[in-house]
């Protein structure tokens, strides 16, 4: 069996057991072998790292090992946010884009993503191109040695460009005349700076949090979830900010909490950014989801007239639809989106801003917005858990839920069952879906219903039933 495999968004593994040196000149072989495949070395490829163990040193090693390979490479010379690299790509014209990152997960992971040439999350087909090289190598046993950094390595400096690149979809008279205070929590990602750069183009009274190299990110998950914001809220009230927000650990999420401390679910941020595209800015276009497509989102669409559509989970197929189609917004249930007029990948620090164009445009809150939202098209709850597994009893679950799924969950009756990247069972007032995550040990359960004592019980039986299966 292949020990490198590419899940969801990229290749992670834990550092020093299967995410190792060895492996990472491997992969980086594999990388430069479908480049030279597709004749493309004199494009080359962008190299960049977030602010985890090692990332650099693994940088530098993947750097070489491509440009030894006869690739053209530029290295990034400080660490960046994955959209930072992304749009390096599309600006440099490149091949493809090496983003060496582990994202949200914990600290004691690191990986490697890939960016295709178009400025996005690559499509299903270019990473199995990829990983079938990689799978070469290995079968063929190959030992990939250590190498000096060429000096024909080009450096470039990530900020300058990219934050140019924000800013050019944003709008200066709205934010200018925001005089709100605002709270932006990096996580100890490698997005750390760029919100207090931008501030200062606006005038805006920001402050960053949790904004300093820590590989260990203070002992909590750089994902943005409620569970993980708790530095955030805590900033938010004393500080009495209007709005706090919040990326992961490469920048590319976005998480929320409004001025009285109240989270605002990954679905109610897409309602908001939506309301703010069509309502403010007078946007159309398709609005995109992964699996878990919200309810709320379904009623604010029909409100506008807009058509929904559904792909698996992992923003790489949002992304190939907004490379083909007119999209006005697309994401995914973790807080990972995209607009229309941007490069079609996720962007906490744009996604953050524009949240705040929304309160400002408005004269409201987030809460607010949403409390009137919820008056008009009903209220939703959300939330999930995640369950740690071993790899035997993930596969019994996900095995019984493929061919023996639940007819009744928490005393619901299951009217539906969708099966395919994940089940999701769907009742009369809401739906749970079951899903293995592609990098980790983990199942992740994600419940929708009218209201938070609802979503609780469905979780509460969900957990219950994944135990027995």
């Amino acid at each position: 069996m292949a020990k490198i495999k590419f899940g969801t968004d990229g290749w992670r593994g834990v550092i020093s057991e299967d995410y190792t040196f060895a492996n990472v000149r491997l992969v980086a072989a594999g990388i430069a072998d479908w480049v030279k495949r597709r004749e493309e070395q004199a494009k080359g490829i962008v190299v960049g790292f977030d602010g985890r163990f090692l990332s650099a040193k693994y940088a530098q090693d993947c750097a070489a090992v491509l440009a030894d390979e006869g690739v053209k490479v530029w290295l990034a010379d400080a660490m960046l946010s994955s959209p930072a690299l992304t749009w390096q790509v599309k600006d440099r014209q490149a091949a493809g884009g090496v983003m060496i990152t582990a994202s949200h997960n914990p600290p004691e992971y690191n990986g490697l993503k890939f960016k295709a040439a178009f400025g996005g999350s690559a499509p299903p087909e270019l990473v199995a191109e990829i990983e079938s090289c990689v799978n070469r190598l290995e079968a063929e046993k190959a030992v990939i040695a250590k190498r000096p950094l060429p000096a024909s390595v080009g450096k470039y400096a990530p900020g300058p460009s990219y934050l140019d690149h924000v800013r050019q979809m944003l709008t200066p008279e709205v934010l200018m005349n925001f005089k709100q205070k605002i709270v932006f929590d990096v996580m100890h990602g490698s997005a750390q700076g760029y919100p207090s750069e931008l501030a200062k183009t606006y005038g805006l009274d920001l402050c960053e949090v949790r904004s300093s190299y820590d590989p260990m990110f203070g002992g909590v998950n750089p994902e943005p979830i409620e569970k993980n914001l708790a530095a955030l809220r805590e900033a938010v009230l004393s500080q009495k900010a209007y709005i706090g927000l919040a990326t992961d650990g490469d920048g590319d999420r976005i998480g929320a909490i409004d001025a009285d401390g109240r989270y605002i679910t990954p679905y109610q941020i897409f309602c908001l950014l939506m309301k703010y595209l069509v309502e403010k800015r007078g946007m159309r276009g398709l609005v995109v989801q992964t699996l878990t497509l919200s309810e709320q989102v379904k009623r604010l669409t029909q409100k506008y007239g807009l058509e929904t559509r559904q792909t698996p989970v992992g923003f790489k197929y949002v992304a190939e639809l907004m490379v083909k189609e007119d999209i006005l917004i697309g994401g995914e249930e973790s807080g990972g989106l995209s607009v229309k007029g941007y490069i079609p990948e996720r962007d906490g620090i744009l996604l953050g801003f524009l949240l705040v164009e929304t309160a400002a445009a408005y004269g409201k809150t987030l809460g607010q917005l949403l409390d009137e939202m919820a008056d008009e098209l009903g209220y939703f709850a959300y939330d999930r858990r995640d369950l740690h597994l071993d790899l035997a009893r993930k596969d019994r679950l996900v095995k019984a839920l493929e061919t023996a799924p639940p007819q009744k969950l928490a005393g619901k009756d299951v009217l539906a069952v969708i099966a395919g990247d994940g089940t999701k069972l769907e009742f009369a007032d809401g739906w749970v879906i079951f899903r293995g995550s592609g990098t980790e040990p983990i199942v992740r359960v994600y419940c929708e219903a009218q209201s938070d004592e609802a979503v609780a019980a469905i979780l509460k039986g969900a957990v219950e039933y994944a135990e027995q299966a």
